[in-house]
């Protein structure tokens, strides 16, 4: 990995024109100028001068970012921006004493643990049948604090699809499945569309042993951390495993990662390619079952053109909303470090949506999903029947859509 002085070069390129503020989701809110790029060069800048010492509050600014990249594409120099931070924030957690609490609360293993806990909670959720009767009460849940906390919950324990009467093992193509952190503890319900959709087409998924992508290590530059989640998902691949499958947008930006962190060993295997299961799929033909409108919200880490498939659904009209690739505020970590701005960036982006009078709202990274659903809640509109319903991508082809 490269480290801060490595990218001096690009850090004086920046010409500090502004362009990068017009499209900043956190400038936008904030009107913070350390909160953009030009203003976060400029700090770095003057570590590198040593002008500056690398201080809690000058990490705190760098946190502030969801790490959208809006500002590379929008950059006339093109530079990126995130890779720039990350590296910045690595040396901050390199060169700075942390007490025992500090690297707890850091540490794969307390994630890991909160992760192992929510599984069985989010399951005897469902069997109790809560999220029915939350479902009940969505007007009086909407007008508290701690009552918009519950919904968010519940809108993570809703399962509009499952199969698991059909996780039987095909005989036909396996492919290497990445499920990442949603479907492995919290909700499996994409899974089971995913499965459910290549199932009829011949493809298997076969699971490893994989942790966590990491991706909230990596935005935090807790790069040392990010390296061993990083190493052991690798070395769950045999030398025949050439290509990871993904439904999260995240998780595949993240995989494709890797290979900036981790050198190729004997137990290391760098042969891969990552895809989207909407690569796979690209050629299929869905025809909704009842007409709809829909739009999507394209994840920041997306690279894959799943709108395509949106477009070609039959009786369903695609809606093109503005800003559908602009970010949804949650950005993991993010929405826990500065939950005002979070859920400021989110109503904003919601409130375009409702502009547009859609049915539903598809994306394919759960954390977003989440971005959407904090959003419609803060505008009021949780408890009108009519508003949009935010869904991942495949669970909304599996359970609404026919494979013609």
């Amino acid at each position: 990995m490269d480290n801060l002085k490595s990218y001096e070069e690009d850090i004086y390129k920046c010409s500090r024109c502004a362009l990068c503020q017009s499209v900043c989701p956190v400038y936008k809110a904030t009107l913070n100028e350390c909160a953009v790029s030009k203003g976060k060069f400029n700090m770095l800048n003057g570590i590198l001068k040593g002008e500056l010492s690398f201080s809690k509050r000058l990490k705190k600014y760098l946190d502030m970012c969801t790490g959208c990249n809006a500002c590379k594409n929008f950059c006339p120099s093109g530079i990126d921006a995130r890779k720039i931070f990350i590296a910045a924030k690595s040396e901050y957690y390199a060169n700075h004493r942390f007490s025992i609490l500090e690297k707890f609360l850091s540490s794969y293993f307390l994630f890991s643990f909160i992760l192992l806990i929510s599984k069985p909670c989010f399951a005897l959720y469902r069997f109790l049948r809560l999220n029915k009767v939350v479902t009940l009460f969505f007007a009086v849940f909407e007008k508290t604090f701690l009552g918009r906390k519950i919904l968010l919950i519940n809108s993570l324990a809703l399962q509009r699809f499952n199969v698991s009467n059909k996780k039987h093992k095909i005989s036909g193509k396996n492919v290497v499945y990445f499920e990442g952190c949603f479907n492995k503890y919290i909700n499996p319900q994409t899974e089971d569309a995913v499965r459910c959709i290549l199932n009829k087409s011949g493809i298997n998924l076969v699971k490893k042993k994989f942790k966590c992508c990491g991706v909230s290590y990596l935005s935090d530059g807790n790069v040392r951390e990010f390296e061993k989640i990083a190493v052991h998902n690798l070395s769950q691949l045999s030398n025949d495993d050439n290509l990871i499958i993904t439904d999260c947008a995240s998780c595949k930006s993240t995989l494709d990662s890797y290979k900036d962190y981790v050198t190729a060993s004997d137990s290391i295997n760098l042969n891969f390619e990552t895809q989207s299961v909407s690569d796979l799929i690209r050629n299929y033909r869905f025809k909704s079952k009842n007409h709809c409108r829909i739009a999507v919200h394209i994840p920041c880490h997306e690279d894959t053109k799943f709108v395509d498939i949106v477009e070609n659904i039959e009786n369903a009209e695609y809606v093109k909303v503005e800003a559908e690739d602009s970010c949804c505020g949650f950005s993991g970590l993010f929405s826990v470090k500065f939950p005002e701005i979070s859920l400021k960036i989110s109503k904003s982006k919601a409130q375009h949506y409702l502009e547009n009078n859609v049915d539903f709202i598809l994306t394919t990274c759960p954390a977003c999903i989440l971005g959407l659903e904090q959003g419609l809640i803060e505008t009021g509109c949780y408890s009108n029947k009519n508003r949009p319903v935010v869904m991942n991508l495949y669970v909304f082809l599996a359970s609404y859509c026919d494979i013609i």
